[in-house]
């Protein structure tokens, strides 16, 4: 079963809207297909959609994007002798059979379990194991945009830390997880790497897990559904999101003269008074 949440996020002045797509009782049942056909369900029914507004002359221009950009894999945080390998055999099948279908980004969940040592021979432990089973993960193998590519590899697989709760810390609300020992803090990079990872989601890469889901992926869906012939042009993708770029620089054009002209009304105003 597949949840949806929908969310909007205000960064830097700019409203993103964020679909995020839940797989609560992942890995419950024995039967693996189970685990994985409502995922892949999902997946393939977006891309049909897109595929079919491609074909489509009325909606070719002004596609709704709706397929998925980016897959967390949350890996749980075991504790265990180093010899042992780090990866279940779900999680080798499933990132195996889906690397190739989107972007798939590990990520070691509740990380604070992990000592700092124990934490870099586990992500130590799984890089090895990804590569035994070529498994291609989000940004090493698929970014197309490849500037970035050094600076997020060094934390892969993220190690991550969530709370809903908050503490005092020199005068400001943090989000943290508190202990009788002390408190994990979610955004500070000591800690653990949620910050790194949201600045790769919604900041540096996500035009390009945008592209890389269309140029990589979807075109691989594409192609098999057109009989190996991926006839459609990608002008049309191209075209769409030129004008989305210009229009955001109109926008941001707009509000940075926006700002300019209160602020010179508000000098104005100082200047007034002071005559």
């Amino acid at each position: 079963m597949l949840t949806h949440t929908l969310s909007e996020l205000l960064e830097e002045n700019v409203t993103l809207h964020l679909t995020v797509i839940d797989t609560p009782g992942f890995g419950d049942t024995l039967n693996r297909e189970q685990n994985f056909e409502p995922i892949t369900k999902y997946i393939e029914t977006h891309y049909e959609k897109y595929l079919q507004a491609e074909r489509s002359d009325e909606k070719r221009g002004k596609i709704h994007d709706s397929r998925v950009h980016a897959v967390l894999y949350f890996l749980p945080p075991y504790v265990t002798d180093l010899s042992f390998h780090r990866l279940r055999d779900i999680d080798i099948e499933f990132m195996q059979r889906f690397c190739t279908k989107v972007n798939i980004i590990p990520v070691i969940g509740k990380s604070d379990a992990l000592m700092p040592e124990e934490a870099l021979a586990y992500k130590k432990a799984i890089l090895k194991d990804l590569a035994r089973h070529d498994i291609r993960v989000y940004p090493s193998h698929h970014a197309e945009d490849r500037d970035n590519v050094p600076v997020y590899e060094r934390y892969m697989p993220f190690s991550i830390i969530g709370s809903d709760d908050y503490i005092e810390k020199n005068g400001q609300k943090v989000r943290a997880r508190t202990y009788r020992w002390g408190a994990v803090e979610v955004e500070n990079e000591n800690h653990c790497d949620f910050v790194k990872l949201r600045e790769m989601l919604i900041r540096t890469n996500m035009q390009d897990l945008i592209d890389t889901t269309h140029s990589v992926h979807y075109s691989v869906y594409r192609g098999a559904q057109m009989g190996g012939q991926d006839v459609i042009n990608d002008d049309i993708y191209d075209g769409q999101i030129q004008r989305e770029r210009i229009a955001f620089a109109e926008e941001m054009k707009l509000k940075e003269d926006d700002m300019r002209a209160a602020f010179v009304a508000r000098v104005r105003e100082k200047e007034a008074e002071l005559r």
